[in-house]
């Protein structure tokens, strides 16, 4: 099996029995999106061209991950998030991406106050679609409790986002603090593909825009954390080394270490 067969069966798996409701006015993109989806293990898909269709879909059914446009006839993308938000209905709580064309700062900042989880601009590829749908999937899972969203544990490696600290077989790690967000971002994600302008986006949140230059001062980071990780890591069996890959036209990724003995 090559790595990108193993990458596919990790995302089946994670996504296996999932429901999603895509609301997007272009019917040739909202069929790539759902054959996206599909063939990466959702079993139920509803697309809907209308913010009144979709508010009408959430209202009714219970959805693990809602991807809206913005622009759509009648009621906008925005309002039809913050009136399902607003409306207890069993798909209140779901995940939310955006996937629009509207990407300016101010804009990326309306659609997370109403309720987003994650924005994305158009035209993404299917990579960084299923990464960033993963991603929410898998932090949702995370927020089971507080104790859980805080920390995680990943075999000897552990993260603690209150604490803004790690440690590897009980050694604490020095940690920068754009490394530890690195970290935290790929932890959330522990054996699926991050690409880089997730990266981006969640640590350098500081940026209102991704510099030509963006991938290079990722790797730089990256490579430090490596090292420190490596560092840290002499009990670990050789096969799960290095700790961090680089994925193939997919980013990067935390190896599942809960193997390590």
């Amino acid at each position: 099996m090559t790595n990108d067969d193993a990458l596919d069966e990790r995302l089946r798996s994670l996504f296996a029995g999932c429901s999603a409701l895509v609301l997007e006015d272009e019917a040739e993109l909202a069929g790539s999106l759902a054959s996206a989806l599909s063939r990466h293990g959702f079993a139920d898909m509803d697309v809907v061209s209308s913010g009144t269709a979709a508010l009408t879909q959430a209202r009714e059914k219970a959805y693990d991950v809602l991807i809206l446009d913005r622009q759509v006839p009648g009621l906008d993308g925005i309002s039809a998030l913050e009136r399902i938000r607003e409306s207890g209905g069993p798909s209140a709580d779901a995940p939310a991406l955006f996937l629009t064309a509207l990407g300016t700062e101010r804009q990326k900042v309306e659609g997370l106050a109403a309720g987003g989880d994650d924005y994305v601009v158009k035209p993404v590829s299917d990579t960084e679609l299923l990464a960033r749908v993963a991603a929410m999937i898998r932090r949702r899972a995370r927020w089971a409790t507080p104790e859980q969203a805080e920390r995680i544990e990943n075999g000897p490696l552990l993260i603690d986002s209150r604490a803004m600290a790690a440690q590897l077989f009980g050694q604490p790690l020095d940690l920068t603090p754009r490394e530890q967000a690195i970290l935290q971002v790929l932890g959330e994600s522990t054996g699926l593909p991050v690409t880089r302008s997730m990266l981006w986006s969640r640590c350098w949140s500081d940026y209102n825009f991704m510099p030509s230059n963006a991938a290079n001062t990722i790797d730089v980071h990256v490579s430090r954390l490596r090292k420190k990780l490596e560092a840290a890591s002499g009990d670990l069996d050789e096969a799960l080394r290095p700790l961090i890959l680089s994925v193939r036209s997919q980013g990067l990724m935390l190896r599942d270490l809960s193997q390590q003995g």
